[in-house]
Formats: structure tokens, C-alpha cells, sequence
């Protein structure tokens, strides 16, 4: 039985998806999706701050604190007091992070494809444009209500 909301079919694919992406990166990495959604949004924008990262990331901040001790556990980036303001933590993957990033795109990327595979040229594009076009007016509400996003 499936029900008929959008957010469930979502959810449940965005779910099935993650986990069939997480065994591939757990094998070889030891990272999950959500680990790595921390790790990419430090390479793009090095020398983030904590906080931003939590927000970025659709998380709490003692969720985004407990996933940031870990990857720098796992060496994965460092932390270190903000060059600007000392009350914030600035975050940069090591060069062991910067490789786990390019190599987890690269496997994301060919899983991807291969799901979206089942759609021909023109379905893909109509779907990716809309997905874009959900995700900026969720966005753009969540912003309105006051929960940034």
C-alpha cells in the first residue's frame, strides 16, 4: 500500500534512495549520505562556519556539532576558531576529506544516473526542473515563516 501524498512518495523515495547510496559509501568510506551532505557543503565553501553548515543542512545545530566531531574524528575536516570572530568555529576538509568528496560523487553521481535511467531525455529534464522549482518555493515559504532554510 502506498498513500497519496507528496511528501510521502517523496520521502520514501528520497529514503530508499539514501540508504542504497549509504551502502556504497559505508563500504568504502565509512560515510553516510548524511555525512557526506556535511562534508560536501564544507568543500564548497571552505572555512564554513558551524553554524551556517546546520543551517544548510536542514539540521539542528547539536545534530550538525555531532556529525562535524565526527568526520574530524575520522579526519575527514578540521575545525578551527574563526579567523574573524573567535566565538565561531571555521570548518576545512583535510586532503583524506577532499578525496572521500570526489570519490562519493563520483559513485552518486553513477547511481543517480542509473536511476534516472527509466526516464527518457525529455522526462528527466521536466522532472529536474521541477524538483528545482519545489525545492525554491519550500525554501522561499520556510524563509517566509521565519525558518530560514
Amino acid at each position: 500500500m502506498e498513500l497519496d501524498y507528496l511528501a510521502y512518495r517523496l520521502d520514501a523515495v528520497s529514503s530508499l534512495l539514501k540508504r542504497l547510496a549509504t551502502v556504497g559509501y559505508k563500504r568504502e568510506f565509512g560515510v553516510s549520505v548524511r555525512d557526506l551532505r556535511v562534508l560536501r557543503f564544507v568543500a564548497e565553501e571552505p572555512g564554513l562556519i558551524q553554524g551556517r553548515l546546520a543551517r544548510l543542512c536542514l539540521l539542528e545545530k547539536g545534530a550538525s556539532s555531532k556529525l562535524v566531531t565526527a568526520m574530524a574524528r575520522k579526519g575527514l575536516l578540521e575545525r578551527k576558531v574563526g579567523s574573524v570572530d573567535a566565538r565561531h568555529i571555521e570548518l576545512r576538509l583535510t586532503d583524506r576529506g577532499q578525496q572521500v568528496v570526489q570519490r562519493c560523487d563520483e559513485i552518486g553521481h553513477a547511481i543517480e544516473d542509473d536511476l534516472l535511467s527509466v526516464l527518457t531525455p525529455s522526462e528527466r529534464s521536466v522532472f529536474e526542473r521541477s524538483v528545482a522549482m519545489l525545492s525554491r518555493e519550500l525554501r522561499s515559504r520556510a524563509c517566509a515563516r521565519g525558518k530560514g532554510a
